[in-house]
């Protein structure tokens, strides 16, 4: 005859089954030392890339303003190759309405106050000729022989011509109103920009951004024009007045 045993009964919670039951407690949120470094993480990594984006979103404005100068500068010279001379303003060329990217509009002065005399156009089926003295190239409708600086502008129209033979006649600073230290005189009430040296920074005219604090001054050493947006060097440089 078998004996009678009782059940087994069941033993309090063990070191195992305490930890247990604490990580399921522990399961359903962050301890505040956890949220305390969740927050430094985040602000370490907003600290490091809002700097890099917003410098990137100035970039960018700066890029694009660059573009519009270089698109604004063909627009007048194709004014000065149909007229003869540059425009007084912006609005003469169509192009006073076009803003920057900080939602100030875009400065033109005219420098060059003489006249243009159109000296011939190239066209598509003739080649220049390389010869002792340089290269030769071959001009249609071609006017006298006159003493002036040939300067090319490209025809961007529906005509044949490639290239047009521009002869700046004239003087540079006739007419206008003087613009203060080295007697360099405009064509439109304002005073061209100065390098470093105080000399114009372009011959033909002056057209820039003011920047994104929309303030400026003639010289390039000032502060205010140090995020200019600058066309120099007649077209041969586009970019910030600060690197100029």
């Amino acid at each position: 005859m078998s004996q009678w045993h009782p059940p087994p009964q069941k033993q309090p919670f063990g070191p195992a089954r305490r930890r247990a039951s604490a990580g399921l407690q522990h399961s359903g949120g962050f301890t505040l030392i956890e949220l305390m470094m969740a927050v430094a993480i985040l602000g370490i990594l907003s600290s490091l890339a809002v700097p890099n984006y917003l410098d990137f979103i100035e970039r960018a404005r700066v890029a694009r303003a660059v573009a519009e100068l270089h698109m604004i500068a063909g627009i007048v010279k194709g004014y000065a190759t149909t007229s003869g001379q540059y425009p007084d303003t912006l609005a003469q060329a169509g192009q006073n309405t076009l803003q920057d990217p900080w939602g100030h509009p875009y400065q033109y002065l005219r420098i060059d106050c003489g006249t243009n005399i159109m000296v011939g156009h190239l066209t598509t089926p003739q080649t220049p000729a390389q010869r002792s003295a340089g290269w030769v190239f071959p001009v249609n409708d071609s006017l006298p022989l006159t003493r002036a600086r040939v300067s090319f502008a490209t025809d961007e129209g529906y005509s044949q011509s490639l290239i047009q033979l521009i002869a700046k006649g004239g003087s540079s600073s006739s007419g206008g109103s003087g613009s203060g230290s080295g007697g360099t005189s405009t064509c439109g009430s304002g005073t061209p920009r100065k390098d470093h040296f105080l000399h114009p920074v372009t011959s033909d005219f002056d057209l820039y951004s003011m920047g994104k604090d929309g303030e400026t001054v003639a010289p390039l050493t000032a502060q205010k024009s140090h995020d200019d947006v600058i066309r120099a060097s007649d077209g041969a440089y586009y970019g910030l007045a600060k690197n100029f």
